[in-house]
């Protein structure tokens, strides 16, 4: 497992590489004038560190939304548990208290 993963990391790797090389032409981005805001201003990237830094904005998007969506789930079964786990106390504790003195020492050898 680690090992393909290792090999799928430099085929990436190479493959960006691959596309820093053949897109290292400059593109000119702007940014829009926003009133009551100084900007307008305008950078110059190669292709590649675009593409890349959207494709990086991208996943931190989708990674946040997912984080999001889950929190619900990951709450409620955080309290299910918490449940489970103290009904299994609340069960102990009655089993403790109805059981016969001969079932306490067969506990008590276990």
């Amino acid at each position: 497992m680690k090992l393909a993963r290792y090999i799928l990391s430099i085929v990436f790797l190479s493959i960006f590489i691959l596309f820093a090389i053949a897109n290292n032409d400059l593109v000119l981005i702007n940014f829009p004038n926003i009133p009551g805001v100084t900007s307008g201003k305008s950078i110059y990237l190669p292709i590649y560190l675009f593409a890349s830094l959207a494709i990086l904005v991208g996943l931190a998007i989708g990674v946040l939304i997912e984080y999001l969506r889950n929190f619900r789930i990951r709450k409620t079964f955080n309290e299910n548990k918490k449940k489970l786990f103290n009904t299994e106390k609340e069960l102990q504790k009655s089993k403790e208290k109805f059981l016969t003195e001969d079932e306490k020492i067969f506990n008590m050898l276990d």
